[in-house]
């Protein structure tokens, strides 16, 4: 088969555009499409860069420049555009890039016909864009959430875009238009909210969840020595950008409400970009809590394996989660995960034998949490087993047969 990815950005190092947005969704994307050009011939068009024609990891790359946006620009695209602005209306910068998505549009338009399935990723202008272009062609398309941000308002997203992505999921539901969801708890969110509003339909929604790299990188460097962590310290890393969604802060809080003893044996190391201006910067200063609650900063993808040799467990304390890939990452190195029991992917990747579950999302259930872990032995032969259940090649594997059975 002849799939076509369409996404506003993937992240690489394959070409400078492509490490403008350097994100898990970015990353992700990426990985999707070359374990399943293992599969199929995938082509990929980023809607939001302009490079050359270029191959790499196992896809194509569709070429853009300003000069194909502008010959394959057709009024009724920007029509369709303009009739979204109308329905959503933005800021003028936003509606100016809901017009450039759109005229985009013209050159999937032109090539569309060659594809077997358009798989979009994500729900944003450029999901509509793309429908719009598969309905009018007959192309049979397939739209990937890699997470839900209208269900909460810690999200920072416009109201309008929140009422967009809960518009999609409704029409969706009533097209029977094919979904995928990264996680069961994702999709359990979207039915619950279209049965409310639209009572019983015919929802064509599905569950793929992410994989990961399951060969664990070679050790390289020794992270407790960089940061000068004795080998008898219980080591939490918890991997992610700090920000009010990752709530990372929630850790700090919940740290210091480990007894004494735990406390002196306790060490955090949050990776992920920061600024100054975050909360849990000023927290940590304010306690003088340097040399406990490390602040790695941003570290190289390629580097962060090294973190999950250093951890004795990994921590996730998202509000909002579409799936928590760094989960997984540490079950490859045998690391057990403290997260909350309501995480959406709980559903997809509890086993007892690999996690502990914060019972609410209170700071001291999440003490209670960390305790517990700190208190009790792993098999981590056995985590590094079950990790194989989340491999690049199972997830692509499933999007194939998702395809095969769309075109029935």
């Amino acid at each position: 088969m002849k799939i076509l990815f369409v996404t506003p950005y993937i992240t690489s190092k394959a070409h400078p555009a492509f490490l403008r947005n350097q994100t898990g969704f970015g990353y992700m994307v990426h990985d999707i499409a070359e374990y399943v050009g293992k599969h199929e011939q995938v082509d990929l068009f980023s809607a939001m860069t302009f490079t050359p024609d270029l191959d790499m990891d196992g896809f194509h790359v569709v070429g853009r420049s300003w000069w194909t946006w502008l010959k394959n620009i057709r009024w009724r695209n920007i029509r369709n555009g303009i009739q979204l602005i109308k329905r959503y209306p933005q800021t003028w910068k936003n509606h100016l890039r809901t017009l450039y998505i759109f005229a985009s549009t013209g050159q999937i338009e032109r090539m569309v016909k060659q594809y077997n399935v358009v798989h979009i990723h994500g729900c944003n202008e450029l999901t509509d864009a793309v429908v719009t272009v598969c309905k009018r062609q007959g192309v049979k398309f397939l739209v990937t959430l890699h997470g839900l941000n209208s269900f909460g308002d810690v999200v920072k997203m416009s109201s309008v875009m929140k009422r967009h992505e809960k518009d999609f999921l409704l029409e969706a539901a009533k097209q029977a238009w094919p979904v995928t969801f990264i996680s069961t708890g994702n999709k359990l969110m979207a039915e619950n909210y279209v049965k409310k509003v639209l009572g019983k339909v015919n929802v064509n929604y599905n569950v793929i969840i992410n994989g990961c790299d399951i060969i664990a990188h070679k050790k390289t460097v020794d992270i407790r020595s960089i940061y000068h962590i004795a080998n008898d310290k219980f080591v939490f890393v918890f991997v992610g950008n700090i920000s009010e969604n990752k709530n990372q802060l929630q850790v700090a809080r919940a740290w210091m409400l480990l007894p004494e003893e735990d406390k002196q044996k306790c060490r955090v190391l949050f990776v992920g970009n920061y600024k100054k201006s975050n909360e849990i910067v000023t927290f940590i200063r304010e306690h003088q809590l340097q040399k406990e609650l490390i602040l790695c900063g941003k570290q190289p993808k390629e580097h962060v394996p090294q973190f999950y040799y250093a951890a004795d467990a990994t921590i996730l304390t998202s509000i909002s989660e579409g799936f928590g890939l760094s989960i997984i990452e540490g079950f490859v190195y045998g690391k057990p995960n403290v997260t909350f029991c309501d995480l959406p992917a709980v559903a997809d990747l509890f086993d007892e034998d690999v996690m502990v579950l914060s019972k609410n999302r209170s700071d001291q259930a999440l003490a209670d949490a960390m305790i517990k872990i700190m208190h009790r032995k792993f098999n981590k032969e056995k985590i590094r087993q079950y990790a194989k259940d989340f491999s690049f090649e199972k997830m692509a594997a499933n999007y194939s047969k998702l395809y095969r059975n769309l075109l029935k």
